[in-house]
């Protein structure tokens, strides 16, 4: 698959890195250590990300320099800084205006937003229909650690690719919806997450709620731990639990 990278920071009008990155760029062409990609300006990846730089091992070619739009993406301080927020980009396709405290505005196909706004509708509506052509969608829970540099462009429908933190998600649409769905219905049941997550019934105050307990976590038997089911329940915020609050 494709990283990400390029396809981000074109959609943001290919910014510069912060001024103390951007002076190390230099005319030297070479394949970026990050993205894989030949690019006619490059700079030293030691000197650019520094020797403690988390996760090289997904590094996708072993060299030493970096190109513009990885080192965009992996420049700033919060909160002008990718590793911050959760990112959708879909060219081409209108998306939800970006959380107010995203430094980055009006940037068509280009989404950063976090948990507690629309993002979790969002995803879930790109992970229910994939659009037809590129998109990406990464998730920054902790906003410490870089999450960009290491997910991939998915093309269409079919089997995706989302980067979660520190671990790549993968599924269909169709195991997304059948995972989420069983999951919400956990949820309005009153089930807290981390119980969803392993498959534990606590807080449950009739026979019925018992029954649909049972009926629902049996269907999420084969994804119980998972990161599919940890990313399904991230999704799921009070705005989603109070769409249906009888179901």
């Amino acid at each position: 698959m494709t990283a990400s990278t390029s396809l981000i920071h074109h959609l943001a009008g290919e910014p510069d890195p912060v001024a103390s990155m951007a002076k190390l760029l230099t005319d030297t062409p070479g394949v970026c250590t990050i993205c894989a990609r030949r690019v006619p300006r490059t700079a030293d990846a030691g000197k650019a990300l520094g020797t403690n730089f988390a996760d090289r091992s997904m590094y996708r070619a072993t060299t030493s320099l970096v190109c513009p739009a990885c080192l965009w993406c992996c420049s700033g301080k919060p909160p002008a800084t990718l590793r911050m927020w959760t990112v959708v980009a879909v060219p081409g396709q209108t998306l939800p205006a970006s959380n107010p405290k995203a430094w980055l505005q009006d940037t068509p196909g280009l989404y950063l937003g976090a948990r507690g706004d629309t993002t979790g509708a969002l995803v879930d509506s790109i992970l229910t229909a994939p659009p037809a052509g590129p998109w990406h969608v990464s998730v920054a829970v902790s906003g410490q650690k870089h999450v960009v540099p290491y997910s991939d462009i998915n093309c269409g429908g079919g089997r995706w690719a989302v980067r979660v933190e520190t671990v790549t998600v993968t599924g269909t649409p169709d195991e997304w919806v059948h995972v989420r769905g069983h999951a919400l219905a956990l949820r309005r049941l009153g089930v807290p997450a981390a119980d969803v997550l392993t498959g534990t019934p606590r807080y449950l105050k009739t026979p019925a709620d018992l029954a649909a307990w049972r009926s629902h976590s049996h269907q999420l038997v084969p994804w119980l731990g998972s990161p599919m089911l940890s990313l399904a329940l991230w999704t799921i915020t009070k705005g989603a639990l109070d769409d249906h609050p009888d179901c």
